[in-house]
């Protein structure tokens, strides 16, 4: 079974986010399933990784992700607001020996 990741990418300005990280941590049910992480070297940077089987599934949850979930919510600490946002659907690449 091929895997696919959903990969999300936004910047979250220092003046807002230890509100982000409030709003994260009280509501860990729409983080289920997804890693979510922090650039060390560039803080305010995140990336959420989220694993598919099919395309069709990994189409709709950047759906889901654009237009649902938690997204409405934290747009507001989001620099360039939905602008800001940048999903990808990533595949395997095969390598051959």
């Amino acid at each position: 079974m091929i895997k696919l990741i959903l990969f999300c990418e936004y910047f979250i300005p220092e003046m807002h986010r230890e509100a982000y990280h409030e709003w994260v941590q009280s509501h860990p049910e729409l983080w289920l399933g997804i890693k979510l992480l922090e650039n060390t070297e560039q803080p305010g940077i995140y990336v959420e990784l989220q694993s598919t089987a099919t395309i069709e599934e990994a189409a709709k949850l950047e759906k889901e992700r654009r237009e649902g979930r938690s997204w409405n919510e934290m747009i507001q600490w989001v620099k360039g607001n939905d602008e800001g946002l940048r999903i990808w659907i990533f595949r395997p690449v095969a390598i051959n020996d």
